[in-house]
């Protein structure tokens, strides 16, 4: 009889740790959440700079391409112009 009592006393020392551990655990839990959802903030505004930045060099990519047409144009002229104007 008293090594079951000293038995179930001891399970009762233990689950008395495991309950109090978890009570501690969970203290934390609104930390953790808390740090999450920022995290995830974080994560989403990354993803829409990284979006953006994307956009932006595409941008640059068309730009370049709009300035190169437009002195192509431009020296066109110039040659045209000036070869008229030499044979005037």
């Amino acid at each position: 009889m008293e090594s079951i009592r000293d038995s179930l006393a001891e399970e009762l020392v233990k689950m008395t740790a495991q309950c109090e551990k978890l009570q501690a655990e969970s203290a934390l839990l609104p930390g953790v959440r808390a740090e999450l959802d920022a995290l995830r903030r974080r994560h989403s505004a990354a993803l829409e700079l990284m979006v953006n930045l994307e956009e932006l060099r595409a941008d640059i990519v068309d730009l370049k391409e709009m300035y190169r047409e437009q002195v192509n144009l431009l020296v066109n002229k110039i040659q045209i112009l000036s070869t008229s104007s030499g044979n005037a």
